[in-house]
């Protein structure tokens, strides 16, 4: 943005001398629509992102609470299959806090290592209540089977979870403002060049 400033100023200024171009009170219509423009898109950005957090932060909050409902649901187990069942619940939810841990460091490839063991967890957690389930006698099998959707709902909500971590505002969106403050810039060193002055400070802080 500097750069585009200095190239505006040296254009206004070379006009400026060589034609005796003057300042046109057009240009500060062109330099506020540039401006307003690039205001809105940050505006949308901003509200983008506030949009997108508060959904991650609801969909955190309902997998917390599948996941709490998920294992107070292995009660309904028998006795001698709860023991088994609430260490895997333990690995798994270990495995969940861990995905949590130290993402913005990690590569999308060992991030998607991590995702790949905890699904690994999951679908252990899953076979071992299944076999648990199937082997037991009705009519105690249908008390027992009622921890089957609330599993499903928890692996639902952490998959749901994992997916909205992906959303980012649109490539576009980034693009545009990048060339609206170039531009910007640029413009806004053009009319400090055909006025002949330049403020540094100005420049600097905007």
């Amino acid at each position: 943005m500097l750069f585009m400033v200095e190239i505006g100023w040296r254009i206004g200024a070379h006009l400026s001398s060589k034609y005796s171009a003057k300042k046109v009170d057009a240009s500060e219509t062109f330099l506020a629509a540039i401006f307003g423009l690039l205001a809105l898109l940050i505006a949308f950005t901003f509200s983008g992102a506030f949009e997108r957090f508060d959904n991650r932060r609801e969909l955190i909050a309902l997998e917390v609470s599948a996941i709490g409902t998920a294992y107070q649901y292995v009660d309904l187990l028998a006795t001698k299959d709860q023991q088994k069942v609430r260490e895997l619940f333990s690995d798994y939810l270990d495995s969940r806090i861990n995905l949590y841990q130290d993402n913005q460091t990690l590569s999308e490839m060992h991030l998607e290592k991590k995702v790949a063991a905890h699904n690994a967890i999951g679908s252990q957690l899953w076979k071992a209540v299944v076999l648990i389930v199937e082997n037991t006698a009705y009519p105690q099998k249908v008390i027992t089977a009622q921890i089957l959707p609330k599993v499903s709902d928890m692996f639902t909500a952490s998959e749901n979870q994992r997916l909205a971590s992906k959303f980012h505002p649109p490539e576009i969106i980034w693009q545009a403002l990048l060339i609206l403050s170039l531009i910007g810039s640029l413009v806004a060193g053009y009319n400090m060049g055909i006025e002949r002055k330049r403020d540094w400070l100005v420049v600097i802080v905007f």
